[in-house]
C-alpha cells in the first residue's frame, strides 16, 4: 500500500464511529439499519416512485427517484431530508443483496487501521462493502450519467 492510500484509509477510519467493543458496535448498526430500512419503507408508501420489494430491479427505480427529488430539491416532500435519503438508500443496497444471494451477510467488524473504530459491511465470499453513507452525494458521482449505479455496482459485485 503506498503512503498516499495508507494516509486515504487512516483518514477514512477517523470518520467511523468508536464503540467500547464489538457487541455494542453490532447493537447499534443493527438498530441503525433495520430503522432505515423502516423509513424507507414508510415514506415509500407515499410515493407510487419505488416499491421496496428488493428486487435487484428495485434498485433501478430507487435511484431514479432519488435523482427526481434532488432535481426538484423535494426530499422534505417525501418526508427525509437528502442526507437521510441517500443513508436508506445505502442500507437498501445492502439488504437487496443479502436477500438476493443466500451466502451474503450483514458484518459489524472493526476497521483495520484504527481501534475501536467499526463497519457495517455486505459480505459474501471474499468481498465485502461497507454500506454506511456509501451512496452519499450520489447525484455527484462520476461515472454515472445512466444513473443506474445502484444497479451496476450490485451486479459488479455480487452478482452470481
Amino acid at each position: 500500500m503506498s503512503k498516499h492510500s495508507l494516509n486515504i484509509a487512516v483518514k477514512y477510519g477517523e470518520s467511523l464511529r468508536e464503540f467500547r467493543d464489538q457487541s455494542e458496535a453490532e447493537d447499534y448498526y443493527i438498530s441503525y439499519k433495520d430503522d432505515l430500512l423502516n423509513r424507507l419503507k414508510a415514506i415509500s408508501t407515499q410515493a407510487s416512485a419505488f416499491f421496496p420489494d428488493y428486487t435487484i430491479e428495485s434498485l433501478k427505480k430507487l435511484e431514479n427517484w432519488y435523482f427526481n427529488l434532488y432535481e426538484k430539491q423535494s426530499f422534505d416532500k417525501a418526508g427525509s431530508t437528502q442526507e437521510d435519503f441517500e443513508s436508506m438508500m445505502s442500507v437498501y443496497w445492502g439488504e437487496v443483496i443479502i436477500k438476493n444471494n443466500e451466502d451474503a451477510e450483514w458484518v459489524v467488524e472493526e476497521y483495520p487501521f484504527s481501534q475501536k473504530k467499526y463497519e457495517l459491511l455486505v459480505h459474501k465470499g471474499f468481498c465485502s462493502v461497507s454500506v454506511v453513507d456509501k451512496y452519499h452525494d450520489l447525484y455527484h458521482k462520476q461515472g454515472n450519467k445512466r444513473r443506474n449505479l445502484l444497479f451496476r455496482e450490485y451486479n459488479r459485485y455480487f452478482a452470481r
